[in-house]
């Protein structure tokens, strides 16, 4: 008897999945199943592309040199800083494969427009010897395992979010990172990120380096030592860092509710200098008012570790932020404060060099980290409302105020600074056309700022006094950007 119950058992499964509900049941199987193929992950995946057109004229006379290594000198004091160029990138996801996905994306920088040979660009091409040439490079090759609460990513990739490791993507193409992250959101209102970073790109490159020849370490900026305390003079040569490549720990822990989060961040590189960085925000609106209001602070120490490749450092820097907002006007006003120590690597400034300077009053001219710098920050931003004349522009007038250290006595003395900045930014609506044509994922934006330097110091003083010539001498200048973007 059993045998024959055993025989018309497949008829009574068949039964059930053929006229059944579970019938649903066993096409959401098979749906898995197809899912769950390698060719389904190759032509399901996402792509990814972004075009961009990038301009920037600066009127600067001596200013400092950026984004070179060994800067040409026959165009070192040209009065006019310009690039113009045309790029972005192009990337591809495969669909998931049981929960992992690989990637990869390309990024290009091509010289479009008015690029003089006898000027130097400002970071929108490779500019290596003081040139302006185009460049590609694959920023992201990566393997990815995303399964609920948990991220796993391996190789090349945009790190976005990671506070001093982050895109600083204010040039044609963003810093991208080579290394492991993993981030957890198993807790409610609760994320931990950890990541081991090997190297990364910056902006006008076309390779990888590590992470200490990333922060641009140097023994001397015209004659004045750099690196203060001991260290072992054989890792440099012609004024760069060539030791041993140095690779970067990170951890961090974020809370966030509806009115506060918190965040604290560790970055450790090896033998280098250990970062930690807390920030915290509180947003809350007064009983009766329709007054938004934030308050922020923040707070950052370095110090040396390891081996001391770049001498003594010990630094730090603070800042607070109050932020309203009402019916599409924002005000807000901001301070910051780096340490100034003279027995700390270039005066106590702090390292920024692997993403965006985090600092509340970094605006267009990004070197709010310098030592000893009291910065005053405030500005104005009012984004338009979808029935105004401009529907969806929006306008922000910015002003810093910078007081460095000047007193003459001073090692790391600079050149006090101002800059106000005005940005006007859109982005097209979606049902934007011109005629079959979409807009949507076009934005443009337009920046021009104006910096004025106090140059009444007495240079000839500080030579006589320090034995070598001040760091560098920058006049006034107005810095001109355009961005026209198209996103897909």
């Amino acid at each position: 008897m059993k045998y024959k119950y055993i025989l018309i058992l497949p008829f009574i499964v068949c039964n059930l999945v053929c006229n059944s509900s579970f019938a649903e049941d066993a096409g959401l199987f098979d749906n898995l199943y197809k899912a769950n193929t390698l060719a389904n992950a190759l032509t399901n995946g996402t792509f990814k592309g972004l075009l961009r057109y990038s301009g920037q004229h600066r009127d600067s006379n001596l200013h400092v040199l950026q984004d070179s290594i060994t800067p040409n000198p026959d165009i070192a004091n040209e009065k006019t800083q310009q690039y113009s160029a045309l790029g972005g990138y192009l990337g591809y996801e495969t669909a998931a494969l049981y929960n992992i996905s690989v990637g990869a994306t390309l990024y290009t920088s091509q010289p479009f427009g008015n690029n003089p040979d006898d000027r130097r660009g400002l970071g929108g091409l490779d500019e290596e010897n003081g040139e302006q040439e185009s460049y590609t490079v694959f920023g992201e090759a990566y393997i990815k395992f995303d399964y609920e609460d948990h991220l796993v990513k391996v190789g090349r990739q945009e790190m976005p979010d990671y506070r001093f490791v982050s895109l600083s993507d204010i040039r044609m193409t963003p810093y991208t990172h080579e290394g492991a992250i993993y981030e957890n959101t198993v807790f409610n209102q609760l994320k931990f990120n950890i990541a081991y970073i090997t190297k990364m790109k910056e902006r006008t490159a076309d390779s990888f380096i590590d992470m200490a020849r990333a922060a641009r370490l140097k023994e001397f900026s015209n004659g004045k030592p750099l690196i203060r305390g001991k260290y072992d003079p054989s890792d440099y040569a012609d004024n760069e860092y060539k030791g041993d490549k140095k690779q970067m720990s990170m951890a961090s822990l974020l809370y966030n509710s509806d009115s506060l989060s918190v965040e604290g961040w560790n970055y450790y590189v090896d033998d280098f200098v250990n970062t930690v960085y807390l920030y915290g925000q509180y947003d809350f609106t007064p009983k009766n008012s329709d007054i938004a209001l934030t308050l922020s602070a923040q707070y950052a120490n370095q110090f040396d570790v390891g081996d001391h490749i770049a001498g003594n450092i010990d630094t730090w820097f603070y800042g607070l932020k109050f932020q309203a907002y009402t019916q599409g006007m924002t005000f807000f006003v901001g301070y910051n404060e780096v340490d100034y120590n003279e027995d700390s690597y270039d005066g106590g400034t702090i390292f920024v060099r692997w993403g965006s300077p985090q600092m509340f009053n970094s605006f267009q001219v990004q070197d709010s980290e310098l030592a000893g710098t009291k910065s005053y920050g405030v500005g104005v931003q009012y984004q338009f409302d979808q029935n105004s004349i401009i529907p969806g522009v929006v306008m922000r007038l910015r002003y810093g105020d910078y007081d460095l250290p000047d007193e003459l006595h001073k090692t790391d003395a600079r050149q006090d600074r101002t800059e106000t900045t005005f940005d006007v930014n859109y982005a097209f609506p979606k049902q934007a056309s011109i005629g079959a044509l979409s807009l949507d994922g076009l934005s443009l934006q337009f920046r021009i700022a104006y910096n004025n330097y106090d140059t009444d110091y007495n240079f000839v003083a500080y030579r006589e006094i320090h034995g070598y010539d001040f760091e560098n001498v920058t006049d006034d200048f107005v810095d001109v950007r355009l961005y026209l973007n198209y996103k897909f």
